[in-house]
């Protein structure tokens, strides 16, 4: 069984699952005797989405059968191999793709060869066979293109025998589509006849901006999936991340903001000057399956026509207090109102809460007026005597993935 651990650190015994956060904390992955529909439009590619489920599955110990018509199957393990999946001995490939090209595919214990894809028999019986061999997942990659070769009435209802033998052999089973402007009705027979889906999009103004995933259906969770759109990105390497495009960093001078965003980041980058950054923070975070590049504002107040520029277009915020300086509460929110960020999910960080003179937690509420729905997380640094008043301080990571927890889990 895979131990996932959600955005909350909890270890969940899973199997098979996902292993793309949210699908797995929202549909706690994929239940034996069911069918899952990946659906992409034309503009966004889904194949992550397989690689990904594919290596998180065999690297659980999980036997993933993989039906391939959409490259070679060379091609597609060296794909894996660059997004950082690669192939293990529980991965195995049912090669439908070599013979239409008329490449030779040299059989292996791993690789097996449809030698007449044209034959739909051939590829029916081969696929089915194969099922009985104790796949715990089955992947089709593509679905569409099986449609495409043959014809949709044909890839129906060979689903449905794919279906009936997922059931008997208490395995799973995940189709890869992209619909390419098929006929309604026939879509509405294939949604209908998978227990979910999810779709996968891009948002389009002239050209592709941003990439989003949605459940549509699922139906091993009561009632409707509580799934809005989310946001991701598909990152050479790593696959598939829950994405926040813009989260602002903002709070007065010498609070924390830059040791925040450069304890939160591997690559974080700072304007500034005498030690005080001036301009501008920057910082891509990667967590438990989740991205997001932050961006600190300058705590002082000659910056402040930068604030509401800064504030734009962010969409969840952290706070940066110190603990130790109460007589600059004030100027915390005065910022929070000049970025205009108000009435966006944020978290407050009470940062320096180990020095002496440093307010407790409900002090802290008190003075800034916090709501008792806004969280408050206090942070610290590692070695008080490493700190250096020129450089970022390294705060404890305890303090910085609660922090990160708690606004990813208000952002989706």
């Amino acid at each position: 069984m895979v131990e996932y651990k959600g955005l909350d650190g909890t270890e969940e015994d899973i199997d098979p699952y996902f292993g793309i956060a949210k699908l797995d904390e929202q549909l706690k992955g994929i239940p034996e005797k069911k069918m899952v529909l990946i659906s992409a439009s034309p503009s966004v590619g889904n194949e992550v989405f397989g690689y990904q489920i594919i290596h998180k599955n065999i690297n659980s110990g999980v036997k993933v059968l993989v039906f391939l018509n959409r490259t070679s199957p060379q091609s597609y393990l060296t794909d894996m191999k660059d997004y950082d999946f690669p192939a293990n001995d529980n991965l195995f490939i049912l090669d439908a793709y070599s013979g239409i090209t008329g490449i030779k595919s040299n059989e292996t214990d791993h690789i097996k060869v449809i030698d007449n894809p044209y034959d739909k028999e051939e590829v029916k019986s081969k696929v089915l066979e194969a099922l009985n061999h104790g796949y715990g997942l089955i992947v089709i990659d593509s679905f569409s293109l099986l449609a495409d070769f043959f014809d949709f009435s044909f890839a129906i209802s060979f689903m449905d025998e794919i279906k009936k033998a997922v059931i008997s052999n208490n395995s799973a089973a995940v189709l890869l589509f992209t619909d390419w402007g098929y006929e309604k009705e026939n879509v509405d027979k294939l949604l209908s006849n998978v227990n979910s889906t999810i779709e996968v999009k891009g948002i389009e103004k002239r050209v592709i901006f941003g990439q989003y995933f949605a459940v549509l259906k699922c139906d091993w969770i009561e009632g409707t999936p509580a799934l809005a759109s989310v946001l991701f990105k598909a990152i050479k390497p790593g696959g598939i991340k829950v994405y926040f495009p813009k989260i602002l960093v903002t709070g007065p001078t010498d609070a924390g903001k830059s040791s925040f965003i450069h304890s939160a980041s591997k690559d974080a980058v700072s304007v500034d000057k005498l030690g005080g950054t001036i301009a501008l923070d920057h910082g891509s975070v990667d967590f438990r399956g989740y991205r997001a590049d932050l961006f600190g504002t300058p705590g002082q107040e000659r910056f402040d026509p930068l604030l509401k520029m800064l504030g734009e277009e962010a969409i969840g915020v952290f706070l940066i207090v110190d603990s130790t300086k109460p007589e600059q509460f004030p100027r915390a929110v005065e910022m929070l109102r000049k970025t205009e960020t108000y009435g966006l999910p944020v978290v407050v960080i009470a940062n320096k809460a180990d020095l002496k003179g440093a307010l407790k937690s409900d002090e802290i509420r008190e003075k800034l007026h916090l709501d008792s729905a806004i969280t408050l997380i206090s942070t610290v640094a590692e070695d008080l005597s490493k700190v250096d008043p020129n450089e970022p301080t390294k705060l404890k990571s305890e303090g910085i993935n609660e922090a990160l927890s708690a606004l990813f889990k208000q952002l989706t």
